[in-house]
């Protein structure tokens, strides 16, 4: 495995994407029509436009990241976070008969399902039956044709946390239950004390991972050593973890490899968690003159953080940011030694089919 200072990682990934920015700032001209603003001349997300199918974009952001991971590693896992909307496509417009997107499942190994049971909306809040039900009808197709699908729930109370798993694996479902959420989902829980069916068991392919776990901020377990010490002293047989302990610092291989191993000693899989659906100012990435409508890409900022930009997922531009050269995200990730990745703000395609 290539050991590359983390200076130089970052370093690359950002000199190749200055020098793709011609690239980054072309136009697609198949969107049909021209951006919208605001009062104040600021770039809209909300460019509904009739000659983009948005979901089939993601569709093909996802397959094409898929695809050039597993170019360097064939067994390299593929996980899409909350987004079971893109299992189906319509393919009778005035019948509105949809069928599986066969050819984007088969680019996935599983599903991560958000708030199943606790914590869709709030921490410990019981997800309603309604609710419930209409998500685990769409997982079960998912777990049909094959996928693997994680639950991750968020609650406090060992009763909570234990009707979450139990719903889970009722289910053939792999639970988590987290303590928090997003940035705040930067602990391991205290409940249950120990992983779900914990064994010594070598994880080789997805079909043998029992339980896992999943960190959205791993700045808050300490240095990046000491927070690929605990998450090694663990037995998960899987692990989702952020790509960037600090900032633009990434974990590095040597940390990845830590994770790697099990306390037992047998090997795990350790998957980077990869927003495909938003760009964050402060990333490696983000350039110093870049704003929003500059490159064409970047939109209007989240309405929950201004760090935070909406993108048109579907331009070459950020493509070329995601994967596909030596210096992108994708391609650090790989260079890092993860075995795989958990794709996050998948789900932003629906922003664009609904944007009020």
């Amino acid at each position: 495995m290539l050991k590359r200072k983390l200076v130089g990682f970052c370093s690359a990934l950002i000199l190749g994407l200055s020098v793709s920015s011609p690239i980054a700032d072309a136009q697609t001209t198949s969107q049909g029509k021209p951006l919208m603003f605001d009062e104040n001349g600021n770039q809209l997300y909300q460019d509904v436009s009739p000659f983009i199918d948005y979901a089939e974009e993601m569709r093909t952001l996802v397959q094409n990241i898929a695809k050039y991971g597993r170019k360097f590693k064939p067994d390299f896992l593929v996980l899409v976070r909350d987004a079971k909307g893109l299992m189906t496509q319509i393919v009778d417009v005035d019948l509105l008969v949809s069928a599986p997107s066969s050819v984007y499942l088969r680019s996935l190994d599983g599903l991560v399902e958000s708030g199943l049971s606790y914590g869709r909306v709030e921490i410990g809040q019981r997800t309603t039956e309604k609710e419930q039900k209409k998500t685990l009808e769409e997982l079960k197709i998912a777990r049909d044709v094959g996928l693997k699908i994680f639950t991750v729930d968020y609650a406090q109370k060992p009763k909570d946390i234990d009707t979450a798993i139990r719903f889970s694996l009722k289910n053939k479902f792999i639970p988590y239950v987290a303590p928090d959420k997003g940035i705040f989902n930067n602990r391991l829980p205290n409940w249950p004390r120990r992983p779900i069916n914990e064994n010594s068991h070598t994880v080789s392919n997805i079909n043998l991972i029992k339980n896992f776990a999943l960190i959205e901020d791993s700045s808050r377990m300490g240095s990046r050593e000491e927070y690929a010490m605990k998450m090694h002293n663990t037995n998960y047989d899987m692990i989702a973890t952020p790509v960037f302990h600090l900032r633009s610092q990434t974990l590095g291989p040597d940390n990845v490899r830590t994770m790697q191993y099990k306390k037992l000693g047998s090997r795990r899989p350790v998957l980077a968690i990869m927003d495909i659906g938003s760009a964050y100012r402060g990333a490696y990435y983000w350039k110093d003159d870049w704003s929003q409508g500059n490159p064409s890409f970047i939109l209007n900022p989240s309405e929950t953080t201004s760090d935070k930009h909406m993108v048109q997922y579907w331009n070459p531009g950020w493509h070329q940011i995601m994967y596909g050269n030596n210096m992108s995200y994708l391609y650090g990730i790989i260079r890092e030694g993860y075995d795989g990745i958990v794709l996050d703000g998948v789900n932003v395609y629906e922003a664009f089919l609904n944007p009020e």
